[in-house]
């Protein structure tokens, strides 16, 4: 059988492969296309974004700049800015900052801050600036906090204090970087379990709500809790809550209807400062002595007649105030003995004083802001 000859045309063959390798070629371009395209246009996505929420909070502070309108102030909070520090100017109960350049549009800063009897309920324009970090909203005839409080997922500080505020909404659980809640001299009766949520939360006041008595099991969550401040209400025992705070640095409930301590107050091992004047308590418990950390313990103004014998004597409890207690001249003969001479009494008067302005810093601090 003769052998069978193949007979192939090289030129078209070669223009075969040239074209498959055309349209590979052709097709990796189109796809680095694409996705250049597909990456531009998310960038261009995000800028058109950051550009578009610039604009944003430009227009709603020249909203905010606007002065008066048929002798109103159109507009929500007196003061927006990017900082405390910035050169202010009084335009009425309006406050603002001297001059448009002075503020920096960095949104995550911003301050709102709201005063005067006249306003009963939050401004509408507020809504759109989730992006604030701190409410002051004081003195004020506002009796509600709308839910949509929770936008505001940035918040650090909540200064709620003198107002009319008779409840929370259970949406403040959402504000879960929230560290510093101020809701005193309000007309507060209970506080949500919601709370519990905000766990970076480290200073809590619900202080002089008068109808308040009890808190919530839930807000045991708290675990970054130094500062509490529970007094002027009408609670009559710690709440179990409380007791599991183990953070807690200083605990204020006084001007409340305490009748004695629990037996496991040492579970707070953390606590340095105790303020307990104006209860109803009548002696002092023997746990007290086993708190190594307490350094300042006020029962002023109580029914106290008893206390453990070893509670003056403890050499890490610094400063014990019994003035207007049945034991106030116990204290000061005690006192008279255990400081001696007049270098002694001195030297215990500097650390009291020290430690003394140490705690009221804070304790100013929390409310100021």
């Amino acid at each position: 059988m003769a052998p069978v000859i193949v007979s192939v045309n090289l030129t078209t063959l070669r223009a075969k492969w040239e074209g498959r390798i055309k349209k590979h070629k052709d097709r990796q371009k189109r796809e680095r296309e694409r996705q250049e395209k597909s990456a531009l246009a998310r960038i261009n996505e995000e800028w058109t974004l950051l550009i578009e929420c610039r604009k944003r909070a430009i227009r709603n502070y020249c909203a905010l700049r606007t002065d008066l309108v048929n002798g109103e102030v159109r507009v929500g909070p007196n003061h927006l800015s990017s900082s405390r520090t910035t050169q202010q100017v009084g335009y009425g109960n309006f406050i603002l900052p001297k001059q448009k350049n002075d503020i920096t549009i960095e949104e995550k800063s911003f301050i709102f801050e709201l005063s005067g009897l006249q306003w009963q309920e939050l401004p509408d324009s507020l809504r759109d600036l989730t992006y604030l970090r701190e409410w002051h909203i004081q003195k004020t005839s506002i009796q509600v906090i709308p839910a949509f409080i929770e936008m505001f997922q940035d918040l650090i500080v909540l200064d709620l204090s003198r107002n009319c505020i008779e409840e929370l909404p259970a949406a403040i659980g959402k504000l879960t970087k929230l560290k510093e809640l101020n809701v005193s001299f309000n007309k507060l009766t209970s506080v949500p379990p919601d709370l519990g949520n905000c766990e970076n939360l480290e200073k809590l006041n619900v202080s002089n709500n008068m109808e308040l008595s009890g808190l919530p099991f839930e807000l045991r969550d708290l675990q970054n809790l130094t500062l509490l401040d529970l007094s002027s209400n009408q609670f009559p025992s710690i709440p179990i809550c409380v007791l599991r705070m183990s953070a807690l640095e200083c605990l204020d409930l006084s001007g409340n209807k305490l009748k004695d301590l629990p037996q496991d107050l040492d579970r707070l091992d953390n606590l340095q400062t105790l303020f307990l004047q104006k209860n109803k308590m009548t002696y002092l418990p023997q746990i007290l002595c086993k708190m190594v950390n307490l350094r300042m313990l006020v029962v002023s103004g109580d029914d106290i007649t008893s206390l453990p014998s070893s509670l003056l004597t403890d050499p890490n409890l610094k400063y014990v105030d019994l003035r207007e207690t049945p034991l106030d001249s116990i204290e000061d003969e005690m006192l008279a003995e255990l400081l001696g001479d007049d270098d002694d009494r001195e030297q215990f008067e500097k650390e009291f004083m020290q430690m003394y302005f140490e705690d009221l810093k804070v304790r100013v601090s929390c409310k100021q802001q």
